[in-house]
């Protein structure tokens, strides 16, 4: 029987595993059962080298932030008789990079359950594409206890008090954004999980791990106001009563929909405000405008929803005066939480350059900091002395990445 190992790389801050549960559960339903997990964020590189010392294949799944401690483990795990691969947002956006490690035997590219179950049933592809699933709703739900989500969960109370977990009701996103890689994985097609698929899992969930809220990873949760509407109505009938929150678009939302999901238990939206400047919304491809986001969020508030806002810095025609704008327009909408990140080249976006880039440490960047982007009428200190402004006016209501840059700063011991 093959035996097979997954690894979760090291970054800045854990999350939940939830597409390598998706692979797990997809190999178990297809008959193989000797599958083992290992997580930088908890396991020791000790622990996971040696845990993967059995394994016949061994499957990455990252980032481009944990690319670094991933070339980093697999260089310990390659043996001659196994087979190492690689998936997610980084080896999607650039396979043919991450191939010429010695130590890389294949990358997955886009959506992995079928391409990886290939993989483990013996294709030897180089690159492994296979096209997207039809129906969401035929996935099975992700293994969390092979992901050993419990270890998430302890994390998220000891941070917020509550035992917290995660659920896609989606895959992909329809919009253009520059500075996303979503697309490198999803392409441009959204594909939705039936209102009752969505509830069945939320309920296992709730029933199995104890949780307190549930958070929906997508994108956008409000991108089919239909779909919004069945789940909010259905999870009222089946009386289940633990809160939740979702990210949303200021341009998909109204007041019928936020009122229905407030009255469905969501208590928390989550929106991508980005900028105050109507021509730097209009560089991003946004395609919000600074009113729909007064209206969003003076709906939201009414409604009695806590309201985040995620503000990014650094497109490179901004200036002082887009800036200012920006922190104009969170006055006015006065968020219960704001983040202020940084633009970030990252591979799968359109500001990525092979030849500038190419030899960047990814592992010491990230969307809150980078010590490379700059604008044409900013440097990139002139970035970072806006962002530790804004969180310094904001601090009452910070992100908690924001936070801890923060509270790094002013200890002396600030990444650089």
């Amino acid at each position: 029987m093959v035996k097979v190992a997954l690894v979760q790389p090291r970054s800045f801050h854990t999350w939940e595993a939830l597409n390598i549960g998706y692979l797990t559960s997809r190999l178990r339903a297809s008959g193989y059962h000797d599958i083992s997990f290992y997580s930088g964020f908890f396991d020791s590189d000790e622990e996971i080298v040696e845990g993967c010392k059995r394994a016949d294949i061994v499957g990455f799944s990252c980032t481009s932030p944990q690319m670094k401690h991933a070339l980093s483990l697999a260089g310990k795990i390659k043996r001659p008789d196994n087979h190492v691969v690689f998936g997610g947002v980084h080896p999607s956006a650039l396979p043919e990079d991450v191939l010429k490690n010695p130590c890389v035997d294949a990358v997955v590219v886009g959506e992995g359950e079928q391409a990886f179950l290939d993989i483990v049933r013996g294709d030897l592809e180089r690159i492994v594409r296979r096209p997207l699933i039809g129906s969401l709703d035929d996935i099975p739900f992700p293994d969390r206890r092979t992901v050993k989500q419990e270890r998430n969960i302890r994390e998220a109370y000891r941070d917020n008090g509550k035992r917290i977990a995660a659920i896609f009701s989606s895959r992909g996103c329809p919009f253009a954004c520059v500075f996303c890689v979503s697309h490198a994985v999803w392409a441009r097609k959204v594909r939705f999980r039936s209102a009752a698929s969505m509830l069945d899992e939320f309920e296992q969930v709730v029933r199995d791990w104890e949780i307190d809220f549930m958070k929906f990873s997508d994108d956008t949760f409000t991108l089919s106001k239909k779909l919004v509407m069945e789940f909010c109505e259905e999870k009222l009938r089946r009386g289940i009563n633990t809160e939740w929150g979702c990210n949303i678009r200021v341009d998909t939302t109204d007041e019928e929909m936020l009122r229905i999901m407030y009255r469905a238990g969501c208590r928390e939206v989550w929106a991508g405000v980005e900028s105050g400047s109507p021509r730097i919304l209009e560089d991003m491809q946004k395609r919000i405008t600074p009113e729909q986001v007064r209206r969003t969020f003076k709906v939201a508030r009414d409604v009695g929803l806590f309201r985040r806002a995620y503000i990014l810095l650094g497109m490179p025609n901004e200036s002082l005066e887009d800036i200012r704008l920006t922190e104009d327009l969170v006055d006015e909408i006065d968020p219960d939480m704001v983040g202020f990140t940084v633009l970030a080249p990252f591979p799968g976006t359109v500001f990525y350059d092979e030849k500038r880039h190419r030899d960047v440490d990814w592992s010491v960047v990230d969307e809150y900091q980078n010590d490379m982007t700059r604008t044409v009428h900013l440097t990139n200190d002139d970035l970072r002395c806006e962002q530790r402004r804004l969180t310094q006016k904001y601090s009452d209501r910070l992100a908690f990445r924001n936070r801890e840059l923060a509270r790094a700063h002013d200890s002396g011991n600030e990444r650089t």
